[in-house]
């Protein structure tokens, strides 16, 4: 920041760089886009809403498309007319552009008038007074006056450098007011952030991986089974033989045994089971690779567990304690959406619910509540031991009552039935445990999703009056005016004190950014350059814009003379980034990176990042501001009557071309 003149400006170097919080494409949205096959009409409007939208050199080109493809009415040669003019002066009109307006008018011949004809004759009016000398302004502003306030507005806003003498003064008024209404209209400052918000990706969860059962397991198992009640059916047939009241005994506690310790024991099994895999989840803990998609993902965890810490807790608890758990999401997170063109942001709400959700379980106790729910009980505990006991009396007594029978074939039965009833044992428990797991799995995944799924309408449904490209392009065009206002206040001018104005619009550090498809980048922090060229010099401020806020911070102003300005330079790099400076004759340079960097990779590749970059430039200014101070630089004071009589020459040709009632 240095001094210059009575004020200040900034000054970035070479090196400066502009930082970027986060970058949006807006995939859902198709305002600027002409379908395939499009008819004249379709691309009118097209053409239309780009003007609505600031980008007045798209509206030309579709506009006029549109109308040399036959669609000729009086509302589409005004808002051609107006596309015309719009953002530039009489000079940056090539003849080439005036084409369309000589069929249009050709067509119109005639015609019976309205809304649109009665607007365009005051175009005229308006365009035929800036060569006559002795102007009544007050018949034009009644003219004016008598048009619907819609078209009234248009005029204004798109050729007030147009306007000239008392009518300036009573249009810029109204203009004003008109801008102070709808500045924060439409609920800005509670939408403007949602703009920048991608469209959210739909919720997903792990897919529980199916039973490890096959055919094989379960032959086994049934085989194993089948021996094993075999031998003990041999073993009984010779208890019984022995004494059948002792044998019934034995067999009903080597029931009643096996029973309780498969049911309580595979029960035990399955918790103690779940209960680990759910620990040693929650302890793994991986650094994520430097970049990419799992790299961002990890700092959205760290940003929202670091910002969302429950109440009555230290931050450095809450992070170490649940260290463990914000690994294992993220860990989830990257599986569940690692593509190559998913964008992290469009995960963020997700990482967010996450967090909020640890959050307010810790809050009511619960984040460990699967300690308790998989917890052992004693109960269980006490009938998994009876049923030990039941087999370590039934089983001995009931060989013992065979044994007295048949010796060497019990033996050999018990030998089989242990070996068997062993295997048989560990397949069904195998079996019956991945059921069990499956069934818990499939269970959690249907709640989570079912959370996730309210979760994601409820993000869905904040997002859902998120403002349009026109909505941003109006409240930006208001926050111009109020600039100009502002400037126009400090140095104690009136609107016919302003010989011509322009503006320049530039991302400001740090700022979000986002765009519809062929719209220019919206940004939630702009630098803004206002420059006033009065008789005696040009009059510069320069402020910092917080557009989600609607605030203007750390303002600059300089003021030179006209033969002050040494050069005017905007330089391009391939990408289509721009970057515009202006040399003052003592050497001060004030430089304004107009576009942020390219896009990331991240972004959509089908979007063509020049056309975008052209779009933001025809937005911000940039081709005015360049004629306008490029002249200054090459001519001085004198470029105000020079270009006086260029201008006279160029209007000679339109009104030519127009040849209407200007009376």
């Amino acid at each position: 920041m240095s001094s210059a003149g009575t004020g200040t400006t900034n000054i970035a170097d070479g090196s400066a760089t502009v930082g970027i919080q986060a970058e949006t494409v807006h995939g859902d949205v198709h305002v600027y886009q002409v379908p395939p096959g499009a008819s004249p009409e379709e691309r009118f409007e097209v053409g239309l809403r780009c003007l609505s939208g600031g980008m007045s050199g798209k509206a030309r080109e579709h506009i006029g498309e549109a109308v040399m493809d036959g669609y000729v009415t009086s509302r589409s040669c005004f808002y051609m007319l107006l596309a015309l003019l719009s953002g530039r002066t009489l000079q940056q009109v090539p003849k080439e552009d005036l084409a369309p307006l000589v069929i249009a008018q050709q067509k119109l011949t005639g015609n019976v008038e309205d809304e649109w004809t009665h607007a365009i004759k005051v175009i005229n009016r308006l365009l035929a007074s800036l060569h006559e000398r002795d102007v009544d302004f007050s018949a034009i502003e009644e003219r004016l006056s008598e048009l619907k306030d819609d078209r009234r507005t248009e005029i204004v806003r798109h050729l007030e450098m147009f306007l000239r003498g008392s009518i300036r003064d009573a249009m810029w008024v109204r203009a004003l007011d008109a801008a102070k209404r709808d500045r924060c209209d439409r609920g800005r400052l509670e939408r403007v952030w949602k703009f920048f918000q991608p469209e959210p990706i739909g919720p997903r969860v792990r897919l529980p991986r199916p039973p490890d059962t096959t055919i094989g397991s379960w032959m086994s198992s049934m085989t194993t089974t089948a021996i094993t009640l075999a031998a003990i059916g041999h073993i009984a047939v010779h208890a019984w033989r022995h004494s059948w009241p002792a044998a019934t005994l034995a067999l009903a506690l080597v029931t009643a045994g096996s029973y309780a310790c498969g049911r309580e024991g595979v029960e035990w099994r399955f918790r103690a089971e779940r209960l680990r895999a759910k620990d040693s989840e929650r302890q793994a803990v991986r650094k994520p690779p430097p970049e990419g998609f799992a790299s961002r993902i990890d700092r959205q965890f760290a940003e929202y567990f670091a910002r969302y810490v429950p109440r009555n807790t230290d931050r450095g608890e809450w992070l170490a304690q649940t260290a463990g758990v914000r690994q294992a999401l993220r860990d989830e997170v990257v599986e569940l959406y690692r593509e190559s063109r998913v964008d992290a942001k469009r995960v963020a709400w997700l990482v967010r619910y996450l967090v909020s959700d640890v959050k307010d379980r810790w809050q009511r106790g619960e984040l460990w509540e699967y300690r308790d729910r998989l917890k052992v009980p004693a109960s269980m505990k006490a009938r998994f031991a009876l049923g030990v006991v039941a087999l370590g009396i039934g089983v001995p007594w009931l060989i013992w009552g065979g044994l007295n029978i048949a010796p060497l074939s019990v033996v050999g039965a018990a030998i089989i039935a242990l070996a068997a009833g062993g295997l048989a044992a560990r397949g069904w428990s195998h079996i019956v445990l991945e059921r069990k797991r499956y069934a818990a799995d499939q269970e959690e995944a249907d709640r989570l999703l079912k959370d996730r799924q309210a979760a994601f309408m409820r993000w869905r449904r904040k997002l859902s009056d998120k403002p349009d490209d026109r909505e941003m392009a109006r409240w930006l065009d208001c926050d111009r005016k109020a600039l100009t206002e502002e400037a126009m206040q400090h140095y104690k001018l009136k609107p016919h004190d302003v010989i011509a104005h322009a503006f320049i619009e530039a991302p400001s550090t740090p700022y979000k950014r986002a765009h519809v498809p062929k719209g220019p980048w919206r940004y939630s922090r702009y630098e803004i350059l206002v420059f006033l060229l009065t008789a005696d010099g040009v009059r510069q401020m320069t402020v910092d814009l917080d557009f989600e806020k609607a605030t203007f911070h750390n303002r600059r102003r300089i003021n030179y003379r006209y033969d002050a300005v040494a050069a005017v330079q905007a330089s391009e790099a391939d990408d289509g980034h721009r970057t515009f400076e202006l040399t003052l004759v003592n050497g001060h340079p004030i430089t304004v990176q107009v576009t942020g960097p390219p896009p990331k990779s991240e972004v959509d590749a089908e979007d063509d990042a020049r056309t975008v970059s052209q779009a933001t430039l025809d937005t911000a200014g940039l081709g005015n501001t360049l004629h306008v101070l490029e002249g200054v630089a090459a001519e001085g004071k004198e470029w105000i009557n020079l270009e006086r009589e260029r201008e006279q020459d160029r209007l000679a040709d339109i009104m030519l071309t127009m040849h209407g009632d200007v009376g």
